[in-house]
């Protein structure tokens, strides 16, 4: 399959279509509801034709990816499914629904799949390298899961196979690792602030130490990666800690909630049962 557009043309849909006219494949239309972002990604990637015409641009190729938030999937997927699409792949980008979304356009003969790239994408227009190593999670019919291998390892990425009902699971796991953890850092860019720390002083304290983190869970594995005063059994630090914390009550509930988790796994760990205990009725009294 060597044609393709793209429906929307926010951050992932701009990056694959960067990545992929990169590795070989011809981009026909970039489409979006705003006609300035088309030009914009189409101005970005220096490939393909801008457009509002979703109709024109899945009947111009061979495959299409439909690139737009969740909520809008069944608008743009009644919209081209006056195309003729015998013998056409259409998959769209959601971690959390399935290719079920697609079914109409199954009816009408296009081949129909879900191709999720496990990233987080931040900037307007991501250099191509970041599909480079990742997992991309894949579900549908199964000519649509064979060209989405396929795709993927183009992208230098791995295929993750799923079902339609892991789905959601899936996205849950992704979206905890990745966007609240953006939320925890922020608690604690505020939390620095009440001591006159800038963010750019705060993120020169937290990048060594989460990169070190990561590389630990890479090396050790999760568990086993866990310090701190919770998996010490550290009863008067943890004291210290909700001192401050009680006093800003979103703050605490995060606390609290992540100290019991950690809790578990310190038991895990073999921390003592007279530590758990006591560490457990402290953070669990209010």
């Amino acid at each position: 399959m060597k044609t393709f557009s793209v429906i929307g043309s926010g951050r992932v849909g701009t990056a694959l279509a960067l990545a992929l006219c990169q590795r070989g494949l011809e981009l026909r239309y970039l489409t979006d509801v705003s006609p300035a972002r088309a030009r914009q990604a189409r101005k970005l990637i220096g490939r393909g034709q801008a457009a509002t015409d979703n109709l024109l641009a899945v009947s111009s190729a061979g495959l299409t990816f439909i690139c737009v938030p969740d909520d809008m999937i069944p608008e743009v997927v009644k919209e081209i499914s006056a195309a003729e699409l015998g013998g056409k792949f259409v998959f769209h980008t959601s971690g959390a629904c399935s290719s079920e979304l697609l079914q109409p356009l199954a009816q009408k003969g296009a081949r129909i799949g879900s191709f999720h790239p496990a990233q987080t994408f931040a900037e307007p227009l991501s250099e191509p390298g970041i599909f480079k190593g990742i997992y991309i999670g894949i579900e549908g019919q199964p000519e649509a899961v064979e060209l989405a291998k396929g795709l993927a390892a183009r992208l230098g990425a791995h295929a993750l196979l799923l079902s339609a009902a892991e789905k959601p699971l899936y996205h849950l796991a992704l979206s905890m690792s990745s966007n609240f953890l953006i939320v925890l850092l922020h608690e604690v860019k505020e939390l620095l602030k009440t001591a006159g720390l800038e963010e750019e002083t705060v993120l020169e304290i937290l990048c060594p130490l989460l990169n070190k983190t990561l590389q630990n869970v890479k090396n050790l594995g999760i568990s086993a990666s866990l310090t701190g005063p919770v998996v010490r059994g550290d009863l008067k630090t943890v004291e210290k800690h909700l001192a401050i914390t009680d006093r800003k009550p979103g703050l605490d509930q995060i606390y609290r909630s992540m100290a019991l988790e950690a809790l578990k796994l310190a038991g895990n760990r073999g921390l003592s049962r007279e530590k758990i205990k006591a560490l457990k009725h402290l953070l669990e009294q209010k």
